[in-house]
């Protein structure tokens, strides 16, 4: 019985050890190098697998974002589909159908389910908002590029997420790439390029003309 728990008081001693020997570095550094984003431009590849589908499907797409809070991610060209947040107002929009829909707008979730599908940055205020918020799962830095896999700790996302990746810059921060995997077994990856840091962006990027639309709610 003794042997017992000693072994086990070994395990959770070894467990410990192995967890503060991760390397949180890459991460405190890209999080504190948000704290001078002010708006992010990029074109991106958004990849999805599904078990429906027998090969993954991919689409062009552009993104905005402030650090205000303020985003626009649109994907096709020309856009099926728009997802638009300004102050505490989201639109998800169907330009090809004129139709929208208006989502709650949850402001303290970096990852909610209606906007998982694209990163928001600052991804958190400090590294112990981070802490606080998200699990690490794993750590791979390789040269100048750095892997971050994570789960956000609220209980409603991590009933259909299994992890989030995210590929960064170690220099300047900026975004590589942006994965979310599903326990139901599919992924949506968006891969970033012509990334455009601190640019000044035109305010009616985050403006849409819903003239001649219907809402989804007048169904």
């Amino acid at each position: 019985m003794r042997l017992a728990v000693l072994l086990s008081l070994m395990l959770l001693a070894s467990s410990a050890v192995a967890q503060e020997a991760v390397d949180m570095t890459p991460v405190k550094k890209w999080i504190a190098l948000q704290k001078d984003l002010r708006t992010v431009e990029a074109d991106f590849v958004q990849t999805r697998s599904i078990r429906a589908l027998r090969s993954p499907v991919s689409s062009p797409g552009k993104l905005w974002l402030t650090h205000t809070g303020e985003i626009r991610w649109e994907i096709g060209v020309p856009p099926k589909t728009v997802f638009l947040r300004r102050k505490d107002t989201c639109l998800l929009i169907q330009p090809q159908k004129q139709r929208y829909t208006v989502l709650s707008a949850e402001t303290d979730s970096a990852f909610n389910p209606q906007s998982f599908p694209m990163m928001e940055l600052p991804i958190a205020s400090s590294f112990a908002d981070f802490a606080k918020r998200f699990e690490v799962l794993q750590i791979k830095p390789d040269g100048k590029s750095c892997q971050l896999e994570f789960l956000p700790r609220e209980p409603q996302a991590r009933k259909f997420l299994q992890s989030i990746r995210v590929q960064f810059d170690t220099e300047d921060g900026r975004p590589h790439s942006f994965e979310v995997l599903t326990k139901d077994g599919a992924a949506l990856k968006n891969e970033f390029s012509n990334v455009r840091l601190n640019q000044k962006l035109d305010r009616a990027v985050f403006d849409f003309d819903l003239n001649g639309y219907q809402s989804d709610s007048q169904k």
